[in-house]
This record gives C-alpha cells, structure tokens and sequence, in this order.
C-alpha cells in the first residue's frame, strides 16, 4: 500500500517531465529539424547536397528557427500533458472498443495540435526554407512579415490539412502502440523506450512523410499563391519524382522516435495518477 502511494504522480509531475524533457530533445533535435525543412523546400536540390552546405557553415546558420523550434515545443507542454494524461481517461470511460476510442483520442489530439501549432509551425518552416549557400538566416518577426505580406493572417494556417492528414495517423499509431508495448516496456529502462519508440516511429513517419514535404512546401511562402494538397503532389512528382516525398524521413524519424519515447513516459505518468 505504501509503495503504491509513493508510486502515485500528478498531473504537476507530468508537467514538469514534461519541460525538461522537451528542453533536452529540442536541442538534440534541432539539427535534424533545420535540415529536414531545408531539404523539403529545396527539392530542386540533392538532400546530400542540401547537408553539405550546412557542414562548416556559421553556427547562427546552422540554429536559424531554433527560437521558433523552442516556442513551438515548449507550447505543447502548456497542453499536452493535460491532453496525454486526462482526455484519454475520459473517452475510456465511455467505454468504446479500443480501435473506436483510438480514432476518437487521435482525432481530438490532431485536430487540437493543428489548430494550436499552425501559425508557430509557418514561421518555423520560412526561416527553415534557406540553405547555407543561398540566403541569410531570417528571425521570426522577418518571416512573420513575409507571411502576411504574402498570403494575409490564413498563410499563418496554412498546410494545417496536410498537417492533420498526417498527425492523425501519428497520434492513433501513439495511442494503439501504446498500449501494445506497454506491459513489456514498462519492465525495462530508458533506452529501452526509444528502441520501443523509434520502431513503433518507423512504419507512421514512413507513410505520412509524403504529407509531411507537401506541408512543408505549402507553408514555405515560395509561391504567393494557395496551393492545394493535390496540386502540390502533382507538381512535386512531376518535376521531381516519386523519391521527392520521402525527402527528409530519416530526420523526421530522430524527431518522431524522441517525441514518441516522451509521449509514451507522460502516458505512464497518466496511468499511476
């Protein structure tokens, strides 16, 4: 009984995992999630040759959107642990088969996430799209002006259906996967956890990374015009090839097996409260 109680966490506990973890994988990360947007708005050239550029390159280069990286990630701790923790226990109580309230739990995180990341995520993505040899790094009251120059306050939402094409799946893969590994995950140690997350994170960033590269092309204000989800697609494998919308899944899959490997701790931390 006592064990039990030292064993019980609080929502609080959640939260403060939740900013410290968040600070360590968004410096980590980072590197990965400057190139993947460089290489994804810049299709006209190699992803090898995109990461060259970057290699030896100014350090201030390198962190453009960092501050814009941290805002958005650290954004997320104002809500997801509330998300991750309690809105999962109230669809259970509904008591839905586990395939239903997966699709509900998804459908709520995505749409929530969309809604809540759009407008950080476009100006992360322009100050992203410019690679070392190209263009001087921009900040974020730069690449908010070019958004609104270009396409009004909606270019501040713009790609949120590609973004909620493929953050759907990723949400529901979370929560199904979730509790398929969590009675053997929970025997074993932190690294353990990436392993677990960066397998479950291969098959859901594999297929929606072709989501992934039209978001990024639709946010990366190239074109003053709205380009539709279709549109893009064609015009991507038209001049670039079936290969173009698998651009940047490896370091989509850093970032997505680090973030997996955090959901699943702050849903271990939602079951003990």
């Amino acid at each position: 009984m006592g064990q039990e109680k030292k064993e019980k966490k609080t929502l609080w506990d959640a939260y403060i995992f939740s900013v410290t973890y968040t600070g360590v994988t968004t410096l980590i990360g980072h590197p990965a999630e400057r190139l993947k947007v460089a290489i994804q708005t810049n299709l006209f050239q190699s992803s090898y040759s995109v990461t060259k550029q970057f290699i030896g390159v100014n350090l201030k280069h390198f962190s453009t959107g960092f501050l814009s990286c941290m805002i958005r990630q650290q954004g997320k701790v104002a809500y997801r642990p509330l998300l991750i923790t309690h809105m999962p226990k109230e669809i259970d109580k509904l008591q839905f088969p586990l395939v239903v309230g997966g699709v509900f739990k998804a459908a709520l995180s995505s749409t929530f996430d969309t809604l809540v990341l759009s407008p950080i995520e476009n100006i992360k993505t322009v100050q992203m799209r410019a690679i070392a040899s190209q263009d001087k790094p921009i900040k974020p009251v730069q690449a908010m002006h070019t958004i609104y120059q270009q396409k009004g306050l909606p270019g501040f939402f713009a790609g949120s259906a590609a973004t909620l094409g493929k953050s759907f799946p990723s949400w529901l893969y979370l929560y199904m996967t979730y509790q398929a590994i969590k009675t053997k995950r929970e025997k074993q140690n932190f690294l353990s956890t990436i392993l677990w997350a960066t397998t479950a994170s291969i098959p859901v960033a594999f297929t929606t990374t072709p989501l992934d590269v039209i978001k990024s092309q639709q946010q990366a204000c190239i074109d003053s015009f709205k380009p539709t989800i279709r549109g893009i697609a064609s015009e991507i494998y038209k001049n670039h090839g079936i290969s173009a919308f698998f651009k940047g899944f490896n370091c989509r899959l850093m970032h997505k097996s680090l973030s997996t490997a955090g959901a699943y701790m702050i849903l271990d931390i939602g079951s003990k409260m």
